[in-house]
């Protein structure tokens, strides 16, 4: 009986199992990740195996992306002295936004060496935005047209 009873109980979870199409928290929701500064993100590549960019307006109004890890929990340095988007305006015109790499002596990031790129114009008038960061490369991966939505901070 109790062998009847096992092998009931594994053949239902196997036909009735997760999907495999995204990792389930605890208690069986899909898991979601939170923006540490409370900015929008925007995942790159697979769950939990890509990298995340938070998109967030600071208090002067520009554009700030940080890059992180695939669980958005730590930052991730890249090489890059700027990111390059492109957005995408309601007739559909396209115009650059260039978001330059910010040093910060606190945590010893350098240009070249940062987690963090900043517009240097108010984005404020521009919202919501809509486009793809052209490329990014974080360690060996490099990610291309990368399409994003921002509407402003949550």
């Amino acid at each position: 009986m109790n062998l009847l009873c096992t092998l009931l109980c594994f053949s239902f979870f196997a036909i009735c199992g997760c999907s495999g199409d995204r990792p389930a928290s605890l208690h069986g929701s899909p898991l979601v990740h939170q923006a540490p500064r409370g900015g929008v993100l925007l995942e790159l590549g697979p769950h939990g195996s890509g990298h995340n960019l938070e998109l967030l307006e600071n208090p002067e109004g520009n554009l700030e992306v940080y890059v992180l890890d695939a669980h958005a929990e730590n930052h991730v340095r890249i090489s890059q002295p700027f990111l390059e988007l492109s957005l995408i305006d309601a007739k559909g015109s396209a115009s650059p936004l260039v978001l330059k790499a910010i040093a910060d002596a606190a945590t010893g990031e350098i240009v070249g060496n940062t987690a963090l790129f900043r517009s240097e114009t108010s984005i404020t008038e521009l919202l919501p935005l809509r486009g793809e960061i052209l490329s990014i490369a974080i360690g060996i991966k490099t990610y291309t047209a990368q399409a994003f939505e921002f509407s402003g901070n949550p």
